[in-house]
């Protein structure tokens, strides 16, 4: 059996998307600077006329997901794994557009190496179809 401390990792969890959703709020506007042509959306006065100061504001939130899996690894061994799946949606504010983006990470939280016990046979059957196969491997 295995046993992970969930109180452990709600507050890990709790705490991380915590940190970045301040982060977000906290943020101030930028000041870009474009040319007059650029604006226009029209290709050949790109980066003609010109320079307009805009503010860009950035705003967003955060999903966290908690994830696990077991990777079998040998006869006798599984690696059991438990992930923070960290989603943001951050949305940039200009005069002309509001964009939005999402971005994604994964960060590793726990990883255990589950040891079983060494069997005394252990038998490949990968590749062996049907039970005709199976049955003149037995005997």
């Amino acid at each position: 059996m295995i046993n992970a401390n969930i109180f452990v990792i709600d507050e890990i969890t709790s705490d991380i998307a915590l940190y970045i959703q301040n982060a977000l709020e906290k943020s101030e506007a930028s000041e870009v600077t474009l040319s007059f042509g650029s604006i226009t959306g029209i290709k050949i006065l790109a980066g003609m006329g010109p320079d307009i100061k805009i503010k860009v504001t950035s705003t967003g939130r955060v999903n966290t997901d908690v994830r696990s899996e077991f990777i079998s690894k040998g006869i006798n061994q599984t690696i059991h794994r438990v992930y923070l799946q960290i989603d943001c949606i951050v949305n940039i504010l200009t005069p002309f557009e509001t964009i939005e983006r999402q971005i994604g990470n994964q960060v590793l939280l726990i990883e255990n190496v589950i040891i079983g016990k060494i069997p005394s046979t252990y038998y490949n059957l990968e590749g062996i179809n049907g039970s005709q196969d199976l049955l003149e491997v037995i005997e």
